[in-house]
């Protein structure tokens, strides 16, 4: 599995680096962009050009590429731009700023003028999502490439139209997720995990090192035993946090507020998921529009947790993705399935005392 290959290439000392997300960019809208940064940032980007350095002529427009990309990422993350799922799922707002997988665009080298691609989400919406460009904005081969084949694309976008059952956006800038140098400097080669970085997992947080010294069970039956709530009460435990009470507005099942990476402060929301239902998480498990992970996504926090009594499938973590890690405001996130589950709640002694909780409190 990628995420397992990731977790093996770096330690969760590296996995804590604070990096910068942004775009590489293949596809730039100028003139769209202009209206839309205004007089201000448009000054910014006029100073930037005029101070770069004597370059080829093929390298000046990726350079001023680079400047618009740098400007629009900074504006959605000072508008808190949502990523298009969030847009959608919620019904307003007119710009977005994700990675989104689009549909194969075969169209992309035999039109002369425009062309246009299709979201292809991971879970089911009731809108179809289309976006429709200019052929002579893309500037790069690489991208032209990844629009025929279809995939993972990092890009902001405004809405043109919207009807029942159809929304129509224009790309201002597309390319690949990348990663730069943040407040520290990095010990591994950032370039290749500007699709994966931003995920943690359970030992990567202070409050859970105690994992490192359990084994991770192979199977999660015996999480069959454990309710949602008692789960939540461990966790409390762990962090020395008082039990949160349900309430009917709650746009998580558990908020932390004192968590740690590496030694910096950070907040998670989590989402939990007890044995009603024990089988692997599909998004089926999210209610419609995965509104779940919209509600997690709404909360003011540095890493938003998936947890499961049961195996979480990859269309669920993909998503969590898309919600969590936006260029303009990359957050951290975690899953936890049924196994990893199992190993907190053995690490820190309290497996038998969640299966006694979950019984005395099944028949209320």
């Amino acid at each position: 599995m990628a995420n397992e290959v990731f977790r093996s290439r770096l330690t969760p000392e590296q996995r804590a680096t604070a990096l910068n997300f942004t775009i590489d960019p293949g596809f730039v809208h100028h003139r769209r962009i202009q209206t839309i940064l205004g007089p201000g940032a448009m000054q910014w980007i006029d100073e930037q050009i005029k101070n770069l350095p004597d370059t080829p002529d093929w390298l000046r427009p990726q350079r001023i590429n680079h400047i618009y990309t740098h400007a629009l990422v900074w504006f959605c993350g000072h508008l808190r731009a949502p990523s298009l799922g969030e847009l959608i799922a919620n019904g307003r707002g007119r710009l977005f700023c994700s990675t989104e997988p689009l549909a194969p665009c075969a169209d992309v080298y035999s039109q002369k003028s425009r062309a246009v691609s299709r979201w292809r989400p991971k879970g089911k919406y009731d809108m179809r999502v289309e976006f429709h460009y200019s052929i002579s904005n893309i500037s790069s081969d690489t991208i032209r490439e990844q629009l025929r084949k279809g995939g993972p694309i990092a890009m902001v976008a405004e809405l043109l139209s919207l009807d029942e059952n159809l929304s129509v956006f224009a790309p201002l800038v597309m390319g690949n997720p990348w990663l730069e140098p943040g407040e520290t400097t990095p010990t591994f080669d950032i370039m290749w995990f500007g699709s994966e970085f931003n995920q943690n997992f359970v030992e990567d947080v202070d409050e859970f090192a105690k994992v490192r010294e359990e084994p991770l069970p192979i199977d999660p039956a015996p999480m069959r035993a454990v309710s949602e709530n008692s789960f939540k009460r461990a966790l409390a435990e762990i962090l020395g946090d008082a039990v949160p009470k349900d309430w009917g507005g709650e746009t998580s099942d558990y908020f932390a507020a004192h968590l740690h990476l590496q030694g910096r402060p950070i907040t998670a929301s989590f989402l939990l998921k007890g044995p009603a239902r024990f089988a692997p998480m599909t998004l089926n498990h999210l209610g419609k529009n995965n509104d779940q992970i919209v509600r997690l996504a709404r909360e003011p926090a540095d890493m938003l947790v998936v947890q499961h009594c049961h195996d979480i499938a990859t269309p669920v973590r993909d998503t969590l993705r898309a919600f969590a890690v936006q260029p303009s405001r990359p957050r951290r996130y975690c899953v936890i399935d049924g196994r990893e589950s199992l190993r907190l709640l053995r690490a820190y002694g309290l497996y038998e005392k969640a299966v006694a909780l979950s019984r005395k409190t099944k028949g209320r």
